[in-house]
């Protein structure tokens, strides 16, 4: 596993995007989120964005590694590599070796239970080039039981963040920004399934900005198996370090931006 030092040293192509997937026992819903990722792929290259998919898996026992090797040996119209771990090192490690191998600045996170709008993706793209952004986002379709049951990821990041996660890790990402910031905390208290919020709120505390562009990013399927679902996520390592006594969640104000590729600034 890389250390922070190496990814501190990593060059990356400013124009163009990896899109990082790390995979732990979700064999029966890669077949999807891979083939959303090559749509995506496909729609960036047709507009001229250089791209890639990376799967990391951490030491999955479900088929997983079979099935990504089947995969690396036959997908050809994707540049597509894949990683294996020999022991589980949790999700934040993982991410931060995909961090350490992505060849391009811009990083979309993907999870196994995501699939992305392809289409929508260089919309994501320009919106993060021409804001400067440390990460944008947009709305994701929840979907549970085979229904639309509602959005995510579906406003301005604002103050209440800092008590309950809002946004969901599938977004884009500049990854120059997230390398400074030391990208995913390993730390046990935290890597579990709340190393993305912490993160989105270490971004916030350091005044990075967070966008949100009103389009569709993708789809989140929600599944009884999920590590949070019907969970109330223990998160107390995550407020002590971001929001003592409540002095953010209280705030009561907006703290990430709105913005438009075709229109501009919206807030």
């Amino acid at each position: 596993m890389a250390g922070m030092t190496q990814l501190m040293t990593h060059p990356w192509n400013a124009n163009g995007v990896t899109i990082g997937m790390a995979n732990w026992n979700h064999r029966l819903f890669l077949p999807r989120s891979v083939a959303s990722a090559r749509r995506a792929l496909h729609s960036l290259a047709a507009c001229g964005v250089p791209g890639e998919l990376v799967i990391v898996d951490d030491a999955s026992r479900d088929g997983s590694v079979e099935w990504l090797a089947h995969a690396a040996a036959t997908i050809t119209d994707i540049a597509l590599r894949v990683g294996f771990g020999q022991s589980q090192q949790g999700p934040a490690a993982v991410r931060n070796r995909i961090l350490h191998l992505a060849r391009y600045r811009y990083v979309c996170w993907l999870d196994a239970d995501n699939e992305l709008q392809g289409n929508n993706l260089f919309l994501f793209y320009r919106a993060i080039r021409e804001t400067g952004a440390a990460v944008v986002y947009g709305n994701l379709i929840v979907r549970e039981a085979g229904r639309i049951t509602g959005l995510y990821s579906n406003v301005a990041y604002r103050s209440s963040i800092f008590q309950n996660n809002e946004v969901d890790l599938c977004s884009l990402w500049d990854a120059a920004q997230l390398r400074q910031c030391g990208g995913f905390q390993v730390e046990p208290v935290i890597n579990s399934i709340e190393e993305d919020w912490e993160l989105f709120l270490h971004l916030a505390s350091d005044d990075r900005l967070i966008v949100f562009v009103p389009a569709v990013f993708g789809t989140y399927y929600i599944r009884p198996q999920s590590l949070s679902y019907g969970l109330k996520v223990s998160n107390t390592g995550v407020r002590r370090m971001h929001d003592h006594q409540r002095h953010r969640s209280l705030e009561g104000r907006t703290l990430g931006r709105v913005y438009h590729p075709d229109i501009g600034w919206l807030l």
